[in-house]
């Protein structure tokens, strides 16, 4: 589009991102972006902060690391859980008595709006100013072809979302290939290190790789028992609903159970 003042990538420092990024940099990807935008939590794994400090030497564009004004997202959460807010921007808590999941507001409030903010500022709108009426800012979004339910359109009028991977028919495991053909640093998953979408297998590496990553997911758990104001139960980070030091983290063959089970051990054919 002729009338686009800003081209910007919208930069987590995952696998589908990172991928986005580097193709840009090279070229296999056009027009090139103004800059790479991080929404930055606070509470990305350390992994993520030292991939992302690799990326930027890789980039000619600038890469713009953005926080929410007043509090990351851990200390917001803890807020949430002892005091009478009743406004939360928290991550899908597991709740006890009753069971269940909180709703999603964490990546909204913590890293769509503050990219959105960042692009405000760098097309010199002042808080609370109408932006312009009509597209003037393309943002690329990191999903792959695997991940197409998450498109959406951009709640900015005059903001279009691009979805470079899925133009160019790139899953995951696409991407994790590029980088690996061009020899190219293999980046770890993007997510806090408290989000409760994490697998047994992730929490099971945090927990013997990542020790500092693993107590302060710990930390943080111990801190949202109390949910927020209205709940009359419990939240907790694992669906176990128990303290994350204290959940069973045990595979079936730490049990003593068959790795892949019976049904996929027996050929059926010996007659018992």
């Amino acid at each position: 589009m002729s009338n686009i003042k800003l081209r910007c990538i919208s930069l987590g420092a995952g696998v589908q991102s990172s991928t986005m990024a580097l193709m840009a940099a090279r070229g296999e990807i056009g027009p090139m972006p103004d800059c790479a935008i991080f929404a930055d939590t606070g509470w990305e794994p350390k992994a993520i902060y030292d991939y992302l400090d690799w990326i930027e030497t890789q980039l000619p564009f600038p890469v713009i690391r953005a926080r929410r004004r007043g509090d990351d997202l851990g200390e917001h959460a803890i807020k949430i859980a002892h005091t009478d807010v009743t406004r939360t921007a928290c991550p899908p808590w597991f709740t006890a008595r009753p069971d269940g999941m909180l709703p999603k507001q964490c990546s909204k409030e913590f890293k769509i709006r503050v990219i959105g903010q960042e692009v405000r500022k760098m097309l010199g709108l002042k808080p609370g100013q109408r932006g312009p009426k009509t597209v003037v800012v393309e943002q690329w979004i990191g999903i792959s072809s695997d991940e197409m339910q998450r498109m959406k359109d951009s709640e900015y009028r005059y903001s279009r979302n691009r979805w470079p991977l899925i133009e160019m028919r790139m899953n995951r495991l696409a991407c994790l290939e590029w980088m690996r053909d061009r020899q190219y640093r293999k980046p770890s998953k993007s997510s806090c290190i408290f989000c409760p979408y994490r697998g047994d297998d992730q929490w099971r590496d945090m927990r013997g790789n990542h020790p500092e990553d693993w107590a302060r997911a710990c930390e943080i758990d111990a801190k949202i028992r109390p949910g927020f104001y209205g709940m009359e139960g419990e939240a907790f980070i694992h669906r176990q609903r128990v303290p994350l030091d204290q959940v069973d983290l045990s595979t079936a063959a730490d049990r003593g159970q068959i790795e892949f089970g019976f049904l996929q051990e027996c050929d059926g054919i010996c007659g018992v």
